[in-house]
């Protein structure tokens, strides 16, 4: 038995289209997850803003901002790893779509950043910079989701 790697499979006429469609179709998914994820990760966010940072709420209002600032630590893991599946699917689909989806994980990344700095200096300026994020965040992935989801171009004759 040698130590070489097994040979790649070669690919048939249209295999190159078929993965293409396939990383597209990711793309609109993940996309769309991340759409949703951006929305509940606003209600956290005002039920949080709304109820005051558990560090300046008192009884009932501090243990549900608590498990409202929890809840939104633990969707923003979920938007970063969300983020870095649809530049994978993204790069499979092509060159175009890689561009707006490493983007869309750049914003996500920097609007966690952004409640980070929110949480440990207490600026509303950071929650000012998170905001903004957040709505170049979901402009992104609704762009990417919606245009995944127009029907091809026509081509001209070949």
């Amino acid at each position: 038995m040698s130590g070489a790697a097994p040979a790649a499979p070669t690919a048939g006429p249209g295999t190159g289209d078929a993965a293409a469609r396939a990383g597209l179709a990711q793309a609109r998914l993940y996309s769309r997850h991340q759409v949703m994820g951006l929305a509940v990760q606003f209600l956290l966010g005002m039920a949080v803003n709304l109820l005051g940072l558990p560090s300046q709420a008192t009884g009932a209002a501090h243990t549900a901002s608590n498990v409202f600032l929890v809840a939104h630590i633990v969707v923003a893991a979920g938007l970063i790893a969300s983020a870095f599946m649809v530049v994978r699917s993204a790069a499979r689909a092509g060159s175009q779509w890689r561009g707006p989806a490493i983007w869309g994980a750049a914003a996500i990344v920097v609007t966690v950043g952004a409640g980070v700095l929110t949480l440990s200096t207490k600026s509303n300026w950071w929650s000012y910079a998170m905001a903004v994020g957040f709505i170049a965040s979901l402009l992104i992935y609704g762009g990417i989701h919606v245009r995944a989801s127009a029907p091809p171009a026509p081509r001209g004759p070949s």
